[in-house]
């Protein structure tokens, strides 16, 4: 019996198992972002970020709606980066470190779906969605 390249390949692939960055425990909630009557309104997102391993460090956030989007602390003030110690939740909320969406390209409208994606020094791109919910 004769087995095909592809299949050869991927079962190589399969008996590897995970490499480089994404060996790494580091996962997101898919969170929410508050709504916006119209284009151009800033925003904020909040996610919760969970480590099952060593500590890492969140270094960037790229949401493409908006032209910029930042880390930033409980004052709207931009943050660097933020650790994430090793083998906890560490949680973006309104009163704390989260999102902040400036210049978006579109309104933000209830139960719309926004991609973003989390960057980390060691795990590399984490991919989320914020679902859309009314400002408090």
């Amino acid at each position: 019996m004769l087995l095909s390249p592809y299949l050869l390949l991927l079962a190589a692939s399969l008996a590897i198992g995970p490499t480089g960055p994404s060996s790494i425990d580091i996962s997101a909630n898919h969170g929410t972002v508050y709504q916006t009557n119209k284009e151009g309104k800033p925003t904020q997102g909040f996610l919760q970020i969970h480590n099952t391993g060593a500590a890492d460090t969140l270094t960037g956030v790229n949401c493409p709606i908006a032209d910029t989007s930042s880390l930033v602390g409980p004052d709207n003030q931009p943050i660097a980066n933020l650790g994430i110690p090793a083998k906890q939740d560490v949680v973006l909320a309104p009163n704390g470190p989260h999102i902040l969406l400036q210049n978006t390209h579109f309104s933000v409208q209830f139960g719309s779906i926004v991609p973003c994606s989390l960057t980390f020094r060691g795990a590399g791109v984490v991919s989320v969605y914020l679902y859309a919910k009314p400002a408090p």
